[in-house]
Parts: C-alpha cells; sequence; structure tokens
C-alpha cells in the first residue's frame, strides 16, 4: 500500500467551467490527484456540514471540486476549502492508518493461531 498523499486544490479548469443557473458560474477545481471516494465522502459531509452564509454548494468527486459560484466569490470558496480539505486529509490518513494496524493485528493473531502439522 503507497503513502497517502494529501490533496490540494492546483488550478482552476477553464475548459470544464462555465456558465450555470443565473448568475452563478461553475467552477471547477483541479485537484492534486484523484480522490479516493471515502476522502470525497469525508469532504462533501464536512463542507454540507458547516454551511455558512456566504459558502456555496461544492461537491468533491473523482480530481476535482465543483462549485457554483459568483467568480469573484470563488478565491474566498477556495480559502475555505483549502481548510476543509486539510482536515480531511488528517481525517482520510487517521482512518488508512487504523485500517493497516487492524489488519496487522489481525495478521498477527492468524499467524500465532495457526497450526502446520
Amino acid at each position: 500500500m503507497t503513502e497517502f498523499q494529501d490533496i490540494r486544490i492546483v488550478e482552476l479548469s477553464e475548459g470544464e467551467s462555465g456558465a450555470a443557473e443565473g448568475p452563478l458560474t461553475t467552477m471547477v477545481l483541479q485537484l492534486s490527484a484523484d480522490t479516493p471516494a471515502a476522502w470525497s465522502d469525508a469532504f462533501n459531509e464536512t463542507w454540507k456540514g458547516r454551511a455558512s452564509v456566504m459558502r456555496r454548494a461544492a461537491t468533491a468527486c473523482g480530481g476535482t471540486i465543483t462549485s457554483a459560484c459568483m467568480p469573484y466569490e470563488l478565491q474566498s470558496q477556495i480559502t475555505e476549502m483549502n481548510k476543509i480539505i486539510a482536515e480531511t486529509n488528517a481525517f482520510y490518513r487517521h482512518s488508512v492508518e487504523q485500517a493497516a494496524a487492524r489488519q496487522d493485528l489481525e495478521l498477527k493473531h492468524l499467524k500465532a493461531t495457526l497450526k502446520y502439522d
């Protein structure tokens, strides 16, 4: 298993971004890597759970985060997303480490109980 590398926003995807409903623009932000499903789920739940007046809807999936906002709002949205991304990276890393430790413990227990003759 390879070590988890922190996910971060790397750029705005101009080709995928464009008009949305009304005055909003669909903003597609490229991430540094494709996110595992558990990472995306954790980001999405945390983002939704901390909704504020100025926070627009955003969804992480694969290697992107998509949000619909006014162009002038994007920088503040990215600032808020970066906070949630940092928390999600820490949560995901901890979850992966716990799962690996649990698997190691199970294998050690199995090894100790096996009989070969």
